[in-house]
């Protein structure tokens, strides 16, 4: 599985070129196997042949974005394809030949020409100073260092994620016979759905806690295979992992 971070910027362009210097911190630090750094300040169409070559399985962007917020506001997006019609794809494609990148005109050409990757999220800071030569504000260096933090806590998720995904249809299917454990794990990968769109993890810890109860209690299903147990208690361990890691931070 590979997962692209991509720092989206207009370079030296104020608080837009934090991208950039999001990814030249990236470069250096530690994210784990399979995870990819670029800078993404290029053109969104050269961008989307990009991600054709890399084929990531996952997408993370990082960079500012203007969208009306308090300044040096820093956001979590879980990003979907954009449901464009051909006429505004085409536009996209117009506005993107001309070297331009944004985080938003990366997305819309990627999802005309089917190039976005199902799990993609950006981390966003809102811009103060947006002219050429400007160094960034002093609130987007603030949000640059809460960004970066975003960017660490999302790629360590979405192996967790993936496995609740491939865990998803196993248990929605009739093959299982109830059972607390199962209602439980229903419980918990629904909190993780609410955790890949908004970034929150709500319960999900203490529904780890009360799965693993009544796996201890025996108030597991019948019907259960090998690769059930598995991905069950993956999914446990995955968790006290992501835990030990939020707390760290």
């Amino acid at each position: 599985m590979t997962i692209l971070v991509g720092g989206v910027s207009q370079l030296y362009q104020g608080d837009f070129d934090l991208g950039r210097l999001a990814a030249e911190r990236l470069y250096s630090e530690p994210l784990g196997r399979g995870v990819l750094v670029e800078e993404l300040h290029y053109g969104a169409v050269a961008v989307v042949q990009r991600l054709d070559d890399i084929d990531p399985h996952a997408l993370v962007l990082v960079g500012a974005e203007a969208r009306g917020r308090v300044p040096g506001t820093v956001e979590r997006r879980r990003v979907h394809a954009a449901g464009l019609s051909d006429e505004q794809v085409q536009q996209a494609v117009r506005d993107a030949v001309t070297g331009y990148v944004t985080i938003d005109l990366l997305v819309e050409v990627a999802s005309g020409l089917d190039a976005l990757p199902r799990r993609t999220v950006s981390i966003e800071v809102e811009p103060v100073h947006t002219d050429s030569g400007d160094e960034l504000s002093p609130a987007a260096r603030t949000g640059l260092e809460e960004a970066l933090r975003l960017v660490h806590a999302e790629v360590d998720r979405i192996p967790l994620l993936e496995l609740a995904d491939d865990l998803r249809p196993l248990v929605d299917a009739d093959r299982l016979g109830p059972a607390p454990a199962l209602d439980t794990l229903r419980a918990l990968l629904g909190e993780l759905e609410v955790l890949d769109e908004e970034g929150r993890w709500g319960a999900t810890f203490a529904l780890r806690d009360r799965l693993r109860r009544t796996i201890a209690d025996g108030q597991t299903c019948e019907g259960m295979d090998h690769l059930d147990w598995g991905l069950w208690w993956t999914l446990i361990e995955e968790l006290d992992r992501l835990q030990g890691q939020e707390i760290l931070r």
